[in-house]
């Protein structure tokens, strides 16, 4: 029933590998994860490092946290373009039919909250941009919670469409409005940038980290399937992390360094440029938010054995619902970064340890693997890597995290002997 499920309705292989006549090439993948990564999240995290490094801190932590999240990024997109495998099929081999059900419901959690901070913080935007009152504002964010998820519905090539319209945008009204803020405060003023507060460079990569952790370790694994070959999914991986996000978190540092806060909302209207911000926030946040949405369905179909469309209908209800909360609120987004730089290394450390370790660097075809239903293993060593970020109290939480989790799995399958795949 799966199988004729997946031949005949599944046209964007969340239920099987991605075939080779469906490969894309490096400029097609490129489009697709730097829209992803082009958001204005980043652009929020990078005003929120200014409230507490310098500008010279701010450039330490940035390119370390993205080189982190570089690392991880083109070992996940290696297995991704040689198995073809959604994210949440790759967790079947390290932890089982069932468990990798469960384990697929964490990312659409998470994602989902990304979703909806970015949807609420889109809405809060129009509404402070027009100056609607505080119903028309939450009117606002469920409306835009609902709009952006047509493109996920319509899949990856509405969303590589939306990518060639929007980046070239993007990189464009950035650079604009970064300049208008280099113009507001000269060079020397931005190099010699004092904050008002103080983080630690260890929290400002930890939050850098945050930004792309979860995307790094699972999303990027369903945009990854479709490359043709390896050298172009790394090639595509380093365009979107190195280039994209690096981008992004500075423009968002030089504008709120200029205007002297870190609401990014704020500063954008700020500088009195209603029109250009605009079309800005618009391209920026659809482009994210379709692609999370379309993982996040690509997980659940795989949870539920549930038709994607169906899944995308229940999740904008839920999303717009808690845009009513307003999570758009700087603090918010923080602890939430905070708590994803926190938990989600360890999972992709258990992946890459059962794929390149248990599985010498090559996975069985998914048809003919007979899997055993639950890996208690893969959960238990989450939970010790958990409990070692917090207990051992020096490095950076997300590298202890990815060396925990990488190293303790291996050991533990090969002392319990136990076969997830067969």
């Amino acid at each position: 029933m799966e199988k004729n499920h997946t031949q005949e309705h599944d046209t964007e292989f969340s239920l099987s590998a991605v075939p080779e006549s469906e490969r894309k090439s490096y400029f097609s993948l490129t489009i697709v994860w730097t829209g992803f990564v082009f958001v204005i999240t980043s652009m929020m995290a990078g005003g929120g490092l200014s409230a507490g490094l310098d500008f010279k801190m701010i450039l330490v932590a940035v390119l370390l946290g993205n080189v982190f999240l570089s690392v991880i990024a083109i070992l996940v997109s290696i297995i991704a373009s040689k198995t073809g495998l959604t994210f949440a099929l790759m967790t079947r081999y390290s932890f089982g039919e069932k468990g990798s059900r469960i384990a697929s419901m964490f990312v659409p959690i998470v994602n989902i909250g990304w979703y909806t901070i970015q949807a609420a913080t889109y809405g809060h935007f129009i509404a402070q941009a027009f100056g609607f009152g505080d119903i028309a504002e939450l009117i606002c964010m469920a409306v835009s919670a609902v709009v952006m998820g047509i493109f996920a519905m319509k899949g990856i090539r509405a969303i590589s469409i939306l990518g060639y319209i929007a980046i070239p945008a993007i990189i464009f009204l950035s650079l604009a409005t970064s300049i208008r803020a280099v113009g507001m405060i000269g060079l020397d003023g931005l190099w010699n940038y004092t904050p008002e507060g103080h983080i630690t460079l260890s929290s400002g990569i930890t939050v850098v980290i945050g930004t792309w952790i979860l995307s790094t370790s699972t999303c990027i694994a369903d945009i990854m399937r479709y490359a043709k070959s390896t050298k172009e999914a790394i090639a595509a991986t380093l365009t979107g992390l190195l280039g994209g996000n690096i981008f992004m978190i500075l423009c968002g540092t030089i504008t709120s360094v200029a205007v002297g806060d870190s609401d990014l909302t704020n500063v954008l209207l700020s500088m009195g440029l209603l029109v250009p911000c605009l079309i800005l926030m618009t391209t920026n946040i659809f482009t994210t938010n379709a692609s999370n949405l379309y993982s996040t369905s690509l997980n659940l179909s795989n949870a539920f054995h549930m038709d994607r469309q169906k899944i995308i209908v229940v999740l904008l209800a839920i999303s717009a619902l808690a845009t009513l909360c307003r999570p758009y609120q700087v603090d918010f987004l923080f602890s939430f970064l905070d708590l994803l730089g926190t938990i989600v290394p360890p999972l992709p450390g258990i992946i890459l340890a059962d794929y390149f370790i248990i599985h010498k660097g090559e996975y069985k075809d998914l048809g003919s693997v007979k899997f055993a239903q639950f890996n208690a293993v893969s959960w238990l060593t989450w939970g010790i890597a958990l409990a070692g970020v917090y207990l051992i109290p020096f490095g950076l939480p997300a590298l202890k995290g990815l060396i925990i989790g990488g190293a303790l799995y291996p050991i533990l399958m090969n002392v319990t002997k136990k076969q997830v795949a067969e």
